[in-house]
């Protein structure tokens, strides 16, 4: 689910055309980690999914803000509030 909220916060407008499948797969994989280790859930096959389409550190150091704000965003939407 995380993963693909990810792809629709980040890649369903002019981004998509501006990265490559291997970016936008390890953002929202990134993203999917992110929101599951969050709210308590192992997410145990991230790495190997991020390798998969050729992501590495450099990817991920690169995309940081992206996969921080898509997170933060579906955080806040799962999140109870008082």
């Amino acid at each position: 689910m995380a993963h693909e909220t990810a792809h629709s916060l980040l890649h369903m407008q002019k981004r998509r055309a501006e990265t490559t499948k291997r970016v936008r797969e390890t953002e929202a994989e990134a993203v999917a980690f992110v929101v599951c280790e969050a709210i308590g859930l192992k997410a145990q096959n991230s790495a190997d999914y991020i390798q998969l389409y050729s992501g590495n550190k450099e990817t991920l150091t690169e995309s940081l803000e992206h996969v921080q704000r898509a997170s933060a965003e579906i955080l806040a939407a799962i999140t109870p509030t008082d």
